[in-house]
């Protein structure tokens, strides 16, 4: 295990040890805090990098006129993860293109949720396919690789509500991938808090073949083909909760 993967068992083993408790939760977090705090004094140049990336992404938020509390809330997330900011064997590094499509997806949740356009959801579908294929194009960073399942559960989520919000996609179609997401979703955060270990990658990825069908439909819904889009989800929810 690298250092940050070492404290965050023993931060995570505290919090089980006092039951999970309001104050237990409290000391996680300002434990948290002094911990991104050393990593900032430590790593000057990745802190300069991210305040640069902060600063841009809100510029760009002011300037469509929305989002800016979604940035912030992004923002807030990666200045807490910087020493997450390593490859899978601890060596520091910079953040990357792979680490940017993680950041702009999360800041397009709230978007997505409150206005489900065809050109948001493209946008953060297409971040999803090719974040992957950027981090192992070169090293993959402990950020990407823990944050990028809730990350693209989040949005996925935030998706299916602004559909079925806005009268393009059925709930049973919608209720049935939110099912599919929340055991997946579920079932990582347990293994997480449990015993601070990334959940075996086969049960997550086991229905990523199916990402396109159900992408798909999430893109027909937001064009207005409501009963392509419900047939489309809904298939990809059910065979994907079957595969292994």
């Amino acid at each position: 295990m690298t250092d940050g993967e070492r404290w965050t068992r023993e931060a995570l083993a505290g919090l089980r040890a006092d039951g999970y408790a309001p104050g237990a939760w409290w000391r996680f977090l300002g434990a948290s805090h002094r911990r991104a705090a050393v990593t900032r004094a430590a790593r000057p140049a990745l802190t300069r990098q991210a305040r640069t990336w902060m600063g841009v992404g809100a510029l760009a938020a002011a300037a469509g006129g929305r989002g800016l509390a979604g940035w912030a809330i992004t923002a807030l997330m990666l200045d807490w993860h910087l020493g997450m900011v390593e490859t899978e064997d601890g060596r520091p590094r910079a953040l990357g293109p792979a680490d940017a499509c993680t950041l702009l997806r999360a800041w397009l949740v709230p978007l997505v949720a409150d206005d489900p356009r065809t050109l948001v959801l493209a946008v953060g579908l297409a971040t999803d396919g090719v974040d992957g294929a950027l981090a192992r194009a070169g090293e993959p960073t402990r950020l990407g690789r823990d944050l990028e399942g809730l990350v693209d559960a989040a949005f996925a989520v935030a998706a299916l509500r602004g559909l079925v919000r806005s009268g393009r996609l059925g709930r049973p179609a919608a209720a049935a991938e939110a099912a599919r997401l929340t055991v997946g979703t579920g079932y990582a955060v347990a293994v997480y808090f449990r015993a601070a270990a990334a959940p075996a990658p086969g049960r997550l990825r086991a229905a990523r073949r199916l990402t396109p069908v159900r992408a798909a439909g999430l893109l027909f819904a937001a064009s207005g083909r409501r009963r392509l889009a419900d047939r489309l989800v809904l298939a990809g929810a059910a065979a994907s909760a079957v595969m292994r």
